[in-house]
């Protein structure tokens, strides 16, 4: 058992039912670390691993200005989503993101640029050349527990969009 008042900082470790037999430590890339073998009781446990998706259209979908189309709709499945890039004919669209029914985001081109956003570098979201490509790389990527929707509007015109979009499934 440690001593607080070994300023040595020695720690040993012991089994909890036998004072006099010592717990093994692993050295691991410069630290020690206890070795642990355990069991789930009640029940089993799987890891769940996340698939790679890639969604991929490079022949174009036409926006107009009365209703959103729909770019990915993912439903009934946990995920994550990664980075959506989007090229437009022109700059006159808008993009929304909803996830597990909540609106987390609907952006035009020319807000992304109003906000410094045009050919930003080291930021989540931005548009570049001549804002007519959208870009969102989160830091972390964003969880999705049932579904993950993603849309896109004309502004004004009537401009083309294809995209890339990466995403994981829950396997």
């Amino acid at each position: 058992m440690a001593d607080p008042n070994d300023l040595n900082l020695n720690v040993s470790f012991h089994s909890a039912t036998d004072d006099s037999e010592q717990i093994e430590m692993v050295l691991d890339d410069g630290t020690f670390k206890v070795p642990v073998l355990a069991t789930i009781l009640g029940g089993t446990f799987q890891l769940q691993p996340y698939v790679p998706k890639v969604d991929f259209d490079s022949t174009g979908v036409a926006l107009n200005t009365s209703t959103w189309t729909e770019i990915l709709n993912v439903t009934s499945t946990l995920g994550k989503l990664d980075f959506i890039a989007m090229v437009g004919t022109s700059s006159n669209y808008r993009v929304r993101l909803t996830v597990d029914g909540t609106e987390v985001l609907d952006i035009s081109m020319a807000d992304l640029n109003a906000i410094g956003l045009s050919n930003a570098i080291n930021v989540s979201i931005w548009a570049e050349t001549a804002n007519k490509n959208f870009r969102y790389h989160p830091k972390a990527p964003v969880d999705f527990t049932d579904s993950l929707k993603i849309e896109a509007m004309a502004v004004t015109g009537t401009p083309t969009v294809t995209h890339l979009i990466t995403y994981r499934e829950q396997g």
